[in-house]
């Protein structure tokens, strides 16, 4: 797997939550006081001019437009798929490629849920740093596991932790399987696929037809020229062959979204709005 620097992955993703944080209250997608906490100093000051906030939007959205949009999109849908797993009694979360994912430290009713983040040490080892000068001590029911997804399994990781494999759990992999080989997606699909029953993993994708540059979306082939400079894309999937990838893994598909329902759910009933690039979705599975 590419192993995408803290600046240029996590801390991007951050910086567009925080940004978010601006919106007025009735059209802000999702609350995220972490998000700054996060992000170091001088970013937080400079973030604080709408002049540097609509300008980083505007370098983001030039990579291919709407980037920004569904980066702030997919957030609040995760939060809510979260929110409704924890509401139904699911006490396990799983994080993986976590990042600088706040969801641990900001979503109500987490102080009652194990929560697992699984990243690279050095991505953990900032993130951690910045955390408990934020909070002064880390909550003790969040476990950080380093892994090398180039050399290490997830079941090896797992297996001296306080993960139950008999309870279910939800998993969270946002941003991460375009970076990986089919092989390492397959594989992580099939340690979920073990998990107890009423597990549920959302895990976002990029369309395959933008990583062959096959797409007709604008830009697509644009953002492929940038990304391949930074950390490669070399993994999708296309929509109608999901189903069909998941059912050897004991994973059935419960939802697959993307702009039109970021738009109808979301920023429609706003009054809101706001390009969403198409070339990436969200599957929501769970197990059988």
């Amino acid at each position: 797997m590419a192993k995408p620097t803290v600046s240029r992955t996590a801390l991007g993703a951050v910086i567009c939550r925080l940004i978010e944080q601006y919106q007025p209250e009735k059209t802000r997608l999702f609350h995220d006081p972490v998000a700054r906490e996060l992000v170091g100093g001088s970013i937080r000051f400079l973030m604080n001019f709408a002049s540097i906030r609509n300008f980083t939007v505007k370098q983001t959205d030039a990579v291919a437009k709407g980037i920004y949009g569904v980066q702030i999109c997919r957030t609040r849908y995760i939060d809510d798929a979260v929110h409704t797993a924890v509401s139904q009694g699911i006490k396990q979360l799983v994080i993986l490629g976590a990042g600088f994912d706040t969801r641990p430290y900001r979503l109500p009713g987490m102080d009652g849920v194990k929560v697992f983040e699984v990243d690279l040490p050095a991505v953990q080892d900032e993130k951690k740093k910045r955390l408990q000068k934020y909070l002064r001590r880390l909550p003790d029911n969040i476990t950080f596991i380093p892994i090398d997804f180039d050399t290490q399994a997830l079941e090896a990781v797992f297996s001296k932790t306080a993960f139950n494999a008999s309870m279910p759990a939800v998993f969270i992999w946002e941003a991460v399987t375009q970076y990986v080989s089919e092989g390492a997606v397959r594989q992580t699909l099939a340690f979920v696929g073990k998990s107890a029953p009423g597990s549920l993993i959302v895990f976002t994708y990029v369309l395959e037809s933008i990583i062959g540059r096959r797409s007709d979306i604008p830009g697509a082939d644009h953002l492929m020229d940038v990304v391949s400079k930074q950390s490669p894309w070399v993994f999708g999937l296309q929509p109608s062959g999901i189903p069909d990838f998941l059912r050897p893994y004991h994973l059935t598909l419960v939802a697959d979204v993307g702009n039109a329902d970021y738009q109808e759910d979301y920023l429609k009933p706003m009054g809101r709005s706001l390009v969403v690039f198409e070339g990436e979705r969200i599957a929501q599975a769970t197990v059988l």
